[in-house]
């Protein structure tokens, strides 16, 4: 290890809640590096099962001054964990790591290259793979955030969050992550890095994001909230700052549906995108719950319920779906 200085170029950070069989695999990814001078600053976040028990196993079985340990004794909430941490990070760099996935060994190194060279380049993603463990399936992602302009990033977010690594002098320019955010914290902070930093994408396979279907995604209920947040960010990246102090100040999970109605047609849309990707990824369960419950249109409710019922009929239609949408059951190698 060639640590020259106290300082690290690299903060990495990535926080846990009831994550404790996936520390080992997230964080010796991030050990095996092949560059070196970065520091992990690793939270739980009072996880009520082994989470903690298992980073400190981690942390002493690996003895490693670059991990750095932090266990909160009450339950924060992942955006204001994540504002904790990146608080106390030391490093010029700021890279986010999520909770059970993996970054390739040149990850780090590839994304601070770029950052070092470009000062203007204030955010930096990859290439990554979404992997569904249960149901063998690996899809590959390849985003170009190159020449990403606001406009272009409020039709769709270029980055998953977990791969991404930013300029730290920037993400304090633009005020960090709203604690206001419970979901889309990462989204609402690209739409205001935008205006101050270009972004760029490294076009290499650098990330592995392991897909959970317990995760917030993959309920309706919360899907619905992370959805209304997203809607929300973009309405105020086109806000005044008068505006904007407005809105964050009557914004909480409570007020969402005064701010962001559920027959948002922007909120619709990304409804009707997420019962498709249920059904790509053969969780018909699931996507019948969001038509359920979230679809308001009644002819696109009965469109999706019969998409979902030929599909889950016939499985030469789900392949299709599969080899239409980059998915297979092809695993990438580390």
């Amino acid at each position: 290890m060639n640590m020259t200085h106290n300082r690290p170029k690299i903060s990495v950070v990535t926080g846990y809640y009831k994550r404790a069989g996936v520390v080992e695999r997230t964080l010796q990814s991030l050990l095996d590096q092949t560059f070196e001078d970065f520091e992990i600053i690793v939270f739980d976040d009072a996880s009520p099962d082994g989470t903690a028990e298992a980073i400190r196993e981690f942390v002493e079985k690996a003895n490693d001054p670059r991990l750095i340990p932090v266990y909160h004794k009450n339950n924060m909430g992942f955006v204001n964990g994540l504002i904790d941490a990146v608080s106390r990070a030391r490093g010029e760099y700021i890279a986010i790591q999520g909770s059970g996935d993996v970054s390739w060994p040149t990850r780090l190194e590839q994304q601070s290259h770029v950052l070092d060279h470009r000062p203007g380049t204030g955010v930096v993603g990859c290439h990554y793979q979404n992997v569904i463990e249960a149901k063998g399936i690996h899809r590959l992602r390849t985003p170009n955030a190159d020449h990403t302009t606001l406009e272009e990033l409020i039709q769709t977010n270029v980055f998953s969050h977990g791969e991404v690594m930013f300029r730290k002098v920037f993400y304090d320019a633009v005020g960090g992550y709203r604690p206001q955010f419970e979901f889309c914290q990462d989204y609402d902070l690209w739409l205001r890095m935008i205006k101050v930093c270009r972004f760029e994408t490294v076009k290499d396979l650098l990330y592995t994001r392991y897909v959970d279907f317990d995760g917030v995604s993959y309920k309706p209920e919360k899907f619905l909230a992370q959805t209304q947040f997203s809607v929300l960010a973009k309405k105020l990246a086109l806000s005044s700052k008068r505006q904007q102090a407005e809105i964050l100040e009557r914004t909480s999970r409570l007020t969402l549906f005064e701010q962001v109605p559920l027959t948002n047609a922007a909120l619709q849309k990304k409804v009707v995108h997420a019962t498709l990707r249920a059904v790509v990824w053969g969780n018909y369960m699931l996507a019948r719950d969001l038509v359920m419950n979230l679809v308001v249109c009644r002819r696109m409710k009965a469109f999706l319920t019969g998409t979902i019922f030929f599909v889950e009929k016939a499985p030469i239609l789900h392949r299709v779906l599969m080899m239409a949408t980059g998915s297979s059951s092809k695993k990438q190698e580390v």
